[in-house]
């Protein structure tokens, strides 16, 4: 995987590609409205790079809802004590119990 793989709302098998995305959008644009970083096939290294990448964001709020929910609780500890939950507070995500949540429907 060489770049962020979206799913369509309300279908995770909907699954496109980013660069898919933006070839669709008008003039290189697409509307991004939430984004969801968790699920079970998440790993903790996908949430500390998406901490990295909001630590260095240039405003405290971003232009789209985020909603973080890692696969285990002991994935939400480790996040915890390293500081990202701190991070994903800061820019105004929201983070879910830990395990199965936005894809499954819940």
């Amino acid at each position: 995987i060489t770049e962020p793989i979206l799913c369509a709302p309300n279908d995770p098998d909907d699954a496109r590609l980013l660069s898919e995305c933006l070839e669709a959008g008008q003039d290189g644009q697409v509307g991004i409205d939430e984004v969801f970083i968790g699920s079970c096939m998440t790993n903790i290294g996908h949430f500390r790079a998406a901490g990295k990448l909001l630590r260095d964001h240039d405003s405290t709020e971003l232009p789209t809802r985020l909603w973080i929910a890692p696969p285990t609780k002991m994935d939400e500890a480790q996040l915890t004590a390293e500081g990202y939950y701190g991070v994903f507070g800061s820019v105004g995500a929201r983070t879910e119990m830990p395990g199965c949540s936005l894809c499954m429907g819940n």
